[in-house]
């Protein structure tokens, strides 16, 4: 195996920033700081190769886990957070952000599954025994999202000026501000609140299956049965998101890559997902649009309504490859290869026109660790399933 191409990501601790910092003339470089989400994705990513960044990656984020309850930075006991940056960005401040100085933020849906799915797929009895304080405070606090949400986990959305209101993947200040970032009703509405996205359920249910290998004894084993039951009744069809009073929010996309690459699905929604994510309007050339060409909020250079991201697809290659789907599967993983190769470096993301031709972004960081470490295990066929059933 060819080692990753890191260079620019790689923190004093170990972990990996979530992007570089600008790499030549008009690279934003945005990310260069400890984001939950995005460090612990590559960890998975590069862990038959680097399972210290996983190690180094799971300390450093449970020693900032949430020990108290913040209505201002969302920090809640047993919660891994989003973002963690020693000065608030002047984004946030622009944006209204109440403060300076360290920047602690919590406000993510997803970054405590994915730290128990860390944990639990490196198989380090001896770390699990080192961080069990942290690894059974997180599953304290997904069981509690799960009891308090009708069996899901759904986003709180943040109530302060330049805070996160969809805090999925797919996260936004505000989905209808022209940048293409969330998720929009077909009609351009903004969903109600609290919201529970399809990706955030598939890799808490890969959370759970995590738990129940770490204990036996607490119940996970049935939570995810449930949990299994309520994603195939619920998000079977070309669904983003749920509204708390049920309503969907329509749209076909990259979600049914993670339900599938998480084995989410029972057996029959299963094959209906892998069928509708080979549809010409979900899967190109060059990887998994988030969002289907056919949806009326589609735009190929949307953030997250139209756009590629190679580790979302990597995600749905593994998925695609789980249900037999081996020819759509080498689609998506030769398409990201390519497209990587041909814009250099590794993009955040890229665009897709609906004829198929491959564009830059503007906004796209151009080294980011979830796209190294996609290139890293697409190139050697690492689905990153441990906990996928």
């Amino acid at each position: 195996m060819s080692d990753p191409d890191l260079s620019g990501l790689e923190s004093d601790e170990g972990w990996l920033y979530a992007s570089s910092l600008p790499f030549g003339a008009g690279d934003p470089g945005r990310f260069h700081a400890l984001f939950g989400r995005d460090s612990l994705i590559s960890s998975v990513q590069l862990l038959p190769v680097r399972p210290d960044v996983a190690r180094a990656t799971l300390r450093s984020l449970a020693r900032r886990q949430g020990r108290r309850a913040d209505p201002v930075t969302l920090e809640e006991p047993g919660k891994i957070g989003h973002e963690f940056r020693p000065e608030t960005p002047a984004s946030m401040i622009d944006a209204g952000w109440p403060g300076h100085g360290e920047f602690n933020y919590f406000a993510t849906a997803d970054a405590t599954p994915w730290f128990l799915v860390v944990l639990a797929s490196l198989r380090d009895r001896a770390l699990c025994g080192e961080l069990e304080v942290a690894w059974r405070s997180a599953g304290a606090w997904l069981a509690q999202e799960l009891d308090r949400s009708d069996g899901l986990v759904r986003h709180a959305p943040s109530t302060v000026p330049g805070g996160l209101v969809q805090q999925g993947w797919r996260d936004s200040r505000d989905p209808a501000d022209g940048t293409g970032g969330g998720i929009l009703h077909p009609s351009g509405r903004r969903p109600a609140q609290r919201l529970a996205d399809a990706d955030t359920q598939a890799v808490t249910y890969a959370a759970l299956r995590a738990l129940y290998s770490l204990d036996r004894r607490g119940g996970w084993d049935q939570r995810a049965a449930a949990l299994k039951a309520r994603i195939s009744s619920g998000f079977s069809g070309p669904v983003m998101a749920l509204e708390p009073d049920g309503t969907e929010v329509v749209g076909a996309g990259s979600q049914f890559g993670w339900l599938l690459w998480a084995g989410a699905f029972e057996p029959g929604p299963s094959t209906q997902a892998a069928e509708r994510l080979c549809q010409p309007d979900v899967l190109t050339d060059f990887g998994l649009r988030t969002l289907s060409s056919d949806s009326p909020v589609f735009e190929p250079h949307a953030y997250h309504r139209g756009s590629i991201w190679p580790f979302d697809s990597w995600l749905g290659w593994s998925g695609l490859r789980a249900q037999g789907r081996t020819a759509e599967a080498e689609r998506v993983r030769t398409g990201v290869l390519a497209a990587v190769e041909r814009l250099g470096a590794a993009p955040e993301l890229y665009a897709v026109t609906r004829a198929g031709e491959l564009e830059p972004i503007g906004v796209s960081n151009r080294r980011q660790a979830w796209t190294a470490g996609a290139r890293w295990a697409l190139a050697n066929r690492w689905d990153g399933r441990s906990y996928a059933a």
